[in-house]
């Protein structure tokens, strides 16, 4: 529930902005920004449960970003910039949302079925 109130309110916010720019030199693919996002997902998800660790430092879950744009081969820039230009200047974003959810929603099933 608090991911889609977040993701609703993130693209109102963004989706307001003006459009029209121009598209990023080191434009993000949409499937890599999704697989980004997910992982930026859970790692909100378990700092905010406080599964991270309860003396986790802002530092530390910086850090936790940082790795995540590594893993995937991403600078924190690259990711800025292709997240504002898929804001402000596509439709696209709300359809890259549904997939982020999507592969949440998965994950969730998956683990209950585990239990």
């Amino acid at each position: 529930m608090r991911i889609a109130l977040f993701i609703s309110v993130f693209v109102l916010f963004f989706g307001c902005q003006k459009s029209g720019k121009d598209e990023p030199t080191n434009l993000v693919p949409e499937d890599k920004m999704v697989a980004v996002m997910v992982d930026m997902h859970l790692v909100e998800t378990a700092h905010n449960m406080k599964l991270i660790g309860a003396d986790s430092t802002y530092t530390e879950y910086l850090q936790t970003f940082n790795s995540i744009f590594e893993s995937h081969g991403v600078t924190k820039a690259d990711f800025d910039s292709s997240l504002m230009y898929y804001t402000a200047s596509t439709e696209k974003m709300p359809e890259m949302y549904d997939k982020v959810l999507e592969e949440l929603y998965e994950m969730e099933a998956e683990v209950k079925s585990d239990q």
